[in-house]
């Protein structure tokens, strides 16, 4: 199989939940691309964390970051559109949150802002020390492109439902979260948007991903991977289903499909 267009989720994907890109995931990725694929990073990661692992391929095209709120050409180093959380949204949004009394975190482009102290906010500054960090009162003023939400199930259940009035879309991307973004940032609208820029037909596209925020690309592909640590309804809406994220499922599946020169046995 020859695919012009690979569209590939960060993490739980191409990344590990240690957020490490193995060599051989990065190799072939890097081979498809040289081979002449157009690679674009779709992601649930806000702009300023994603980007440095999308710059880790030699040659990635594209980065839609938190969820294709922020659609970005690499090469052109140019922002090409944006979806935001509108600013009218902002105000309900967050009452709900506190309402369930639920732990989040909301993304700017390069900074994320936080209530207060929590492990939401520890697993960041662990993770990117780099990024900015903001604990406190929430500032409206600012532009969000992604709220993050993590508890227990039942109040993250109720928080959707409260919420399904306005113009949003709300997605879990692992256990025991969600993210809300735009109405039009969703990895679906991001690979459709994509395809419709670089005039390539679905046939040509392949996607892999991991989770329910990831079903929306699945069905703008021609052909949709899902990891093996995908939940269960997501491999079902796959055409193949690789080895695990820990176990290189992207170098694998893509070795299996015959569009990289490397061991399929890897």
């Amino acid at each position: 199989m020859k695919f012009k267009l690979i569209a590939l989720d960060l993490d739980g994907t191409t990344i590990d939940r240690r957020l490490h890109l193995s060599d051989a995931n990065r190799d072939a990725v890097n081979d498809v691309i040289r081979q002449g694929s157009i690679v674009a990073i779709i992601t649930g990661k806000m702009f300023a964390a994603a980007l440095p692992f999308a710059e880790r391929f030699q040659g990635s095209a594209y980065l839609f970051a938190s969820n294709g709120a922020n659609v970005y050409d690499i090469p052109g180093q140019k922002e090409l559109i944006s979806f935001p959380i509108r600013a009218e949204h902002l105000p309900p949004i967050i009452h709900t949150i506190e309402k369930h009394r639920a732990l989040y975190r909301m993304y700017t482009r390069d900074a994320m802002f936080a209530t207060e102290e929590s492990h939401l906010v520890d697993s960041i500054r662990r993770d990117y020390p780099n990024l900015p960090v903001f604990i406190g009162p929430i500032p409206l003023s600012e532009t969000y492109y992604k709220i993050y939400v993590q508890d227990d199930d039942d109040k993250l259940a109720a928080i959707a439902r409260d919420l399904q009035s306005l113009p949003l879309q709300i997605h879990p991307s692992d256990n025991h979260n969600i993210e809300i973004t735009n109405a039009k940032a969703n990895k679906g609208e991001a690979l459709r948007f994509l395809k419709q820029h670089l005039q390539i037909a679905t046939e040509d596209v392949l996607a892999i991903g991991n989770h329910d925020n990831d079903m929306p690309m699945f069905a703008e592909s021609g052909y949709a991977v899902a990891v093996a640590n995908a939940p269960a309804y997501v491999q079902e809406r796959a055409h193949m289903v690789t080895r695990h994220c820990e176990e290189d499922g992207v170098a694998y599946a893509l070795a299996q499909l015959g569009i990289c020169r490397m061991d399929p046995i890897i």
